[in-house]
């Protein structure tokens, strides 16, 4: 059965995973209410290995051809890197498409370190790994429902999501 998950690994080298953790990290602000370091947004113009981001997009639409046959252009709109402290997750299940964000229709994760854990999908019984420099691309919406597992090692996790939106063209287009 066809999950449309994408899963790519080595996106980022080891060096630049710690790169990007060492420069995002000191501006995470824990927050009490979701247990989990605050997201720190990562300006997409300014991010120097955005260029590889672009070629996972690529590879998305290749590898699941019907994803570039929409009637409308769509892209990267978001990205954040987030931190967990040990024992936490996100463990509710979500999909990225809800009411708070319905123009989502992609997600993006990329591990910035390696645990024995990792995302769970709800309806295709299956998980991807937390490995340091792997990234994963799947639709938004509720056939995706997920949930990050906690950490057994109790590590602090790093990650980067990202979220895909339809571009809006002018009017009448």
């Amino acid at each position: 059965m066809l999950d449309w998950i994408l899963v790519r690994d080595n996106i980022f080298s080891d060096q630049e995973c710690d790169e990007i953790i060492n420069q995002h990290k000191p501006n995470c602000i824990f927050d009490e209410q979701r247990k989990f370091y605050s997201c720190v947004d990562i300006d997409i113009n300014d991010f120097k290995y955005y260029y590889k981001i672009n070629y996972l997009t690529e590879e998305y639409v290749k590898e699941f051809n019907d994803a570039g046959h929409t009637s409308s252009i769509w892209s990267l709109a978001t990205l954040r890197f987030k931190h967990f402290k040990p024992g936490q997750s996100f463990q509710n299940w979500h999909s990225e498409n809800c009411v708070r964000y319905p123009y989502r229709i992609l997600g993006l994760q990329i591990y910035l370190s390696d645990h024995d854990c990792g995302t769970e999908f709800n309806a295709y019984k299956r998980t991807i790994k937390s490995v340091k420099g792997r990234a994963t691309m799947f639709p938004a919406y509720f056939t995706h429902t997920h949930r990050g597992q906690v950490c057994p090692e109790n590590k602090d996790r790093y990650l980067i999501t990202g979220y895909y939106h339809f571009i809006k063209k002018g009017v009448g287009e």
